[in-house]
């Protein structure tokens, strides 16, 4: 592996505390570094887009995204497009080797692995493919199924044989076994016409990280601006307010592949499609010859960016966001794209759009304007539940655990906390947790029940702060054994089931927490928690052999119940599969029947 790139991923496994081998952690690095505009650094969707497991095809990294976020279960797709009248899919497919050569054998490998999750979704279990392939082709099943709702026909898809060469490798897809993989591949007409596959070397993949943070020093004129200033500190948001032609703003939105990837991750208004009623106007306006009236019927655009250089009317944009006017941006990009090049520079010149730059490297102010702009409220239920006292200690209890504890990241933070993200916990993710190992209440951590998001939910009541933890801290050693147990790979939709039973395995005493249908009297018991109990949980944490024992029998026991389902879909299981109340006390009963053997 080249050095400098060995480097990265070295910082990148210990900033999320990835205890893996090389192999692995740039497998995971390369997820993070290619998926990046989709998952953000989501430690969750990093693990599950690696493969693993040593029968992967070849296929190291996989992701379907559907409205530009990925999907990891049918019914997501289902629900993501039943709401919209246009809707995007693209399915991403990556080796990464840590060589620093390419080998067509391997590439060979890698291909024929894409075309048989092709195969499989389009003739299920035609062919047989390890569990974690098995899922992706039944993502690409539910958008064929469902594909008078997607804008393209075939499905767009994107190919990556990643390594740490010192070249891009383009001279080994001439190789005939890759060029035959290729025609193999786009003879079965499901993914998008003359696929291609892009070879990858260390240069790539720092171009591809700078990428990642915003465009870089993108030069444009804003001649008709003025300048205001939020203060007189040096931190203080300066924000440029007028109007810019369809010309220089075409700059900012493109280069000259496209559209510019990851500026409009902040919009929430990007995916409402052509057929949108609004986008319809705006398109027919820049049409006709009322063009000259846009600026006066359109509220614009508002951008928000980290560095902004000035040097008279010109300006160098670095690592920006359209964080509204999403819709008009792209309105504007698709008239560009239609118009005569002869009259093109014209028209563009002659089309004037209200613009508001703001410039800020504060998370924070940037975080609220993204917010404001997009008209959402900045306070959600997990934000007031955040704000409570008790979250307030449990913080604090958090924090005091150490380097190899855990942290509760109680407030948003645009950086995130210094600490391994495998460590870290959000208040949504704490809620599930507490649910789960605390009220025995996995089917709603499952299920995103919007009641343990409540103001008033139960999770959050006068408990000591080392509850919170030890719910956490079950939660985490689940994560961490299904992460590094092969054959349990397919049980992540069952995470809560699996804290459930090995929070009544170690800690017998919240057994009857469990079986109790009134969470009042639950609340209450907790409440007035006797010191013994309190002390159980303060230490538990620091017996991890047991509770790891826990987990693994936990594991065991729920990889037997579901083994039909497992069986039958030859995948991982889904949320579909795993959600239900009868799920919760089956696998409940289990746990009494493995303390009464033991």
């Amino acid at each position: 592996m080249h050095a400098l790139i060995e480097k990265r991923a070295n910082k990148f496994a210990r900033d999320y505390g990835f205890d893996v081998s090389d192999a692995e952690k740039f497998e995971l690095y390369t997820a993070a570094v290619y998926l990046h505009r989709y998952i953000k650094g989501d430690k969750e969707q990093i693990r599950s887009a690696v493969m693993g497991g040593g029968s992967d095809e070849g296929i190291d990294v996989a992701a379907v995204i559907v409205n530009n976020e990925v999907v990891t279960d049918p019914k997501e797709i289902e629900d993501r497009i039943s709401t919209q009248p246009s809707n995007s899919a693209k399915v991403i497919f990556i080796q990464a080797k840590t060589s620093e050569g390419y080998d067509a054998k391997l590439i060979s490998k890698f291909l024929h692995g894409v075309e048989a999750v092709a195969k499989y979704a389009m003739k299920p279990g035609s062919i047989k493919l390890p569990p974690q392939l098995v899922d992706i082709a039944k993502l690409l099943e539910c958008i064929a199924d469902n594909g008078k709702y997607f804008d393209d026909f075939r499905i767009p898809c994107e190919l990556y044989y990643v390594t740490t060469s010192a070249n891009d490798g383009q001279n080994v897809t001439n190789d005939l076994q890759i060029s035959e993989a290729l025609t193999r591949i786009n003879d079965l007409q499901v993914y998008n016409e003359h696929l291609t596959i892009r070879t990858q070397g260390y240069r790539q993949i720092d171009a591809k990280e700078k990428e990642n943070r915003g465009p870089q020093k993108v030069q444009f004129n804003f001649e008709k601006s003025l300048a205001i200033s939020g203060g007189d500190d040096v931190d203080d948001p300066i924000s440029y307010i007028g109007v810019i032609s369809a010309k220089e703003l075409m700059k900012l939105l493109c280069d000259e592949s496209g559209l510019r990837p990851g500026i409009f991750d902040d919009n929430v208004r990007l995916h409402l499609g052509g057929k949108n009623s609004v986008n319809q106007r705006i398109y027919k306006t820049l049409e006709s010859e009322q063009r000259s009236n846009f600026p006066f019927l359109n509220n614009g655009v508002t951008m928000i960016a980290t560095r902004l250089e000035v040097h008279g009317n010109r300006m160098l944009a670095s690592v920006y966001q359209i964080v509204n006017g999403g819709q008009t941006s792209n309105q504007i990009v698709q008239w560009a794209d239609s118009l005569n090049e002869s009259k093109k520079n014209d028209l563009l010149s002659s089309v004037w759009i209200p613009i508001k730059i703001i410039v800020s490297t504060n998370p924070e102010i940037r975080a609220n304007v993204t917010v404001s702009t997009n008209l959402q409220s900045a306070i959600s239920n997990a934000d007031i539940q955040a704000s409570s006292q008790i979250a307030k200690e449990v913080e604090s209890y958090f924090d005091r655990s150490g380097s190899e504890g855990l942290r509760y990241e109680r407030q948003r933070r645009g950086e995130g906390l210094p600490f391994a993200r495998t460590r870290v916990f959000s208040t949504l993710e704490l809620d599930r947790a507490v649910a789960a190992t605390v009220f025995g209440d996995s089917n709603k951590a499952i299920s995103d029940s919007k009641e343990l998001q409540e103001e008033n939910s139960y999770v959050w009541g006068d408990y000591p702060p080392e509850l919170f933890y030890y719910a956490a801290w079950v939660t985490y050693r689940v994560e961490r054994h299904i992460a590094r147990t092969a054959n349990h790979s397919v049980l992540r939709a069952a995470k809560y089931h699996i804290a459930m039973m090995a929070s009544a395995i170690a800690l017998p005493e919240f057994i009857s927490n469990f079986e109790e249908e009134d969470n009042e009297k639950i609340q209450d018991r907790l409440t007035k928690m006797k010191s013994p109990l309190r002390k159980k949980l303060k230490a538990a944490p620091n017996n991890q052999e047991k509770i790891d024992a826990a987990i693994s029998i936990s594991a065991n026991e729920t990889y037997d119940y579901f083994a039909n389902t497992l069986q039958e879909e030859g995948g991982s299981l889904r949320k579909d599969h795993v959600r239900g109340l009868q799920h919760q006390k089956a696998l409940l009963a289990r746990v009494r029947d493995t303390r009464a053997s033991l």
